[in-house]
């Protein structure tokens, strides 16, 4: 009978002795998983960031080659939408004219140059030149509001 409980406690020691190992192992894995998971979401992160790069370095190419072989047709009958898919500055530009970015000068991407330039007094020829020339202008300060004229700051 002595025996039996000798026995009896060696193999509880033991199974004890596992699920302490077992245990410990666990938390090391779940350490080094929490480790993986913050590594595997800043690489993401850094994914996400490279993406937005590779697309605007794409898109100012394709502006590039298209300004550099005369294939840069912007008209009055280009809608906003095909200028904001198409050059790289587009944002910065329309916002040097005081064109989108806040409510009374809002535009629809289905609108027409033709169509913002006359519903918000917006000098055509200029914001056309500005769109061919490629350079995007400064935004618009708030003195400058209703001028309606592009302001490059030096």
């Amino acid at each position: 009978m002595l025996v039996f409980i000798f026995v009896a406690l060696a193999v509880a020691l033991a199974a004890l002795v596992y699920a302490w190992a077992a245990q410990r192992q666990a938390a090391d894995l779940r350490r080094r998983l929490e480790r993986l998971s913050g590594q595997n979401y800043d690489l993401g992160l850094r994914l996400d960031e490279l993406e937005k790069q590779l697309h605007e370095t794409a898109k100012e190419l394709r502006f590039t080659i298209r300004q550099a072989t005369g294939q840069l047709d912007y008209g009055p009958e280009t809608t906003i939408g095909e200028i904001q898919a198409t050059h790289p500055y587009a944002d910065a530009i329309l916002a040097s004219f005081h064109i989108g970015g806040c409510h009374s000068c809002a535009v629809s991407p289905e609108e027409t140059v033709a169509a913002v330039c006359a519903r918000l007094n917006v000098n055509q020829a200029a914001l056309l030149a500005a769109l061919r020339n490629g350079k995007p202008l400064e935004v618009w300060p708030a003195a400058a509001v209703g001028h309606r004229a592009p302001i490059e700051l030096q």
